[in-house]
């Protein structure tokens, strides 16, 4: 089971420290980010290195009333606080609002009282096992596991209705695992209260060991659930930023042919491929200039493509035997080549009253556009084409 924990700590870390840029620098979602952290110091303190820190403070046992208190009080009055946040049932200002800070710091200098004034002479496997016949860890026993389950009961109905009314994406379907993995954590404190009165009167429920398991596995899922539920919105945000950069890595060859030909429509210096795709930042914002300068970059190449240049082009690609989309596709990418070598000869503009084929009516009916016309450019097609209409050619071919 260590080495389960071990990996839960980790995670839980690693999300913690993922998110803390984000959080404390635009200044959202920090209720969410405070519950993280809580549990995260809740399941840290469960590893050895919780008693390494009571040795190192000199207090018995310290590390389980701190990791009761950071995980059990303020972390669930955390969560549960995002919760009410985010589903528009936080009524700020009222007297619910005052009991809802006032209860988890109460709950919290009364589990810290009650430890203090119990005698601790060794320590523990378990506080709430080992010290489970002295009527004070009893009361502190029961005033922590009450709150804890009340506030994961509560959080898990906010979670089940607003999980409903947010339908099936992933939103909705995060909520639901989210109210999964309270509905776990109201079932480890209800074992937790249970086991701790049976061992008050000398019994348990399981055995020992088992009840140790059976607790940590409550935990675990629901600390799981929790995280997942909470991370599976930003996955469809990793899904996007992925697809943004892949057209962006897509684009980038249609791109760099068309603006080195006209370079007055780029924004920003060229860069290579493989710093393009070691960057992962704006993904979205890069690849919606992309387009753009794409666009611009043909607006400004048609005048380079007189009516003879774009008949031929149909002509040819006629003979080939497209038809269709994919046939207008084709001519577009063959005239385009033939102006952006025009251009890059340093030859007059020819034609003004031509104008590029039009594109997508958003960006993402723009990007298939594109994706199609940068397939046709690279083609055998149309670079045939082009070289069959390069005048340069044509003179070195004549005797």
């Amino acid at each position: 089971m260590t080495t389960l924990e071990n990996s839960v700590a980790i995670l839980l870390w690693t999300i913690t420290a993922w998110r803390a840029p984000k959080v404390w620098r635009q200044g959202k979602d920090r209720t969410l980010w405070w519950a993280f952290f809580g549990v995260s110091v809740t399941m840290t303190l469960r590893l050895p290195l919780g008693q390494d820190l009571d040795r190192s403070i000199g207090v018995v046992d310290l590390s389980f009333l701190l990791k009761h208190i950071s995980g059990g009080v303020f972390g669930a009055a955390a969560l549960l606080a995002f919760l009410r946040n985010v589903s528009g049932n936080n009524a700020s200002g009222s007297w619910r609002a005052r009991i809802r800070v006032a209860l988890p710091i109460t709950t919290a200098t009364a589990m810290t009282a009650l430890f203090a004034a119990t005698s601790q002479p060794h320590e523990a496997e378990d506080l709430l096992t080992d010290y489970a016949q002295h009527g004070t860890i009893l009361a502190y026993g029961i005033i922590f596991v009450a709150y804890l389950s009340t506030a994961l009961f509560g959080a898990m109905r906010v979670c089940w209705r607003w999980g409903r009314d947010s339908g099936n994406g992933s939103l909705g379907w995060g909520l639901r695992l989210i109210g999964v993995g309270m509905a776990s954590g109201v079932a480890y404190a209800l074992h937790r209260i249970a086991n701790l009165v049976t061992r008050y009167f000398g019994h348990t429920i399981l055995g020992e060991s088992l009840d140790h398991t059976t607790s940590t596995l409550f935990l675990v899922v629901a600390v799981m659930l929790i995280l997942t539920g909470s991370t599976l919105p930003a996955l469809t945000k990793i899904r996007s930023w992925s697809a943004d950069r892949r057209n962006l890595l897509r684009l980038y060859p249609l791109w760099h042919r068309l603006t080195d030909a006209v370079p007055s429509v780029r924004l920003d210096p060229p860069r290579s491929r493989t710093v393009e795709r070691l960057d992962p930042r704006n993904a979205h914002g890069r690849l919606y200039r992309r387009t753009i300068e794409i666009r611009d970059a043909a607006l400004v190449l048609s005048d380079h493509a007189p009516a003879e240049i774009r008949a031929q082009a149909q002509s040819h690609v006629v003979a080939s035997g497209l038809i269709g989309t994919q046939a207008d596709t084709a001519v577009e990418a063959c005239w385009l080549e033939v102006a952006r070598r025009s251009r890059l000869r340093g030859e007059d503009p020819t034609n003004k009253h031509h104008r590029p084929a039009g594109g997508g009516r958003n960006l993402a009916s723009e990007i298939s556009a594109l994706s199609q016309l940068s397939a046709a450019y690279h083609s055998d097609l149309t670079r045939s084409f082009a070289e069959a209409t390069d005048p340069t050619r044509t003179l070195e071919t004549q005797p």
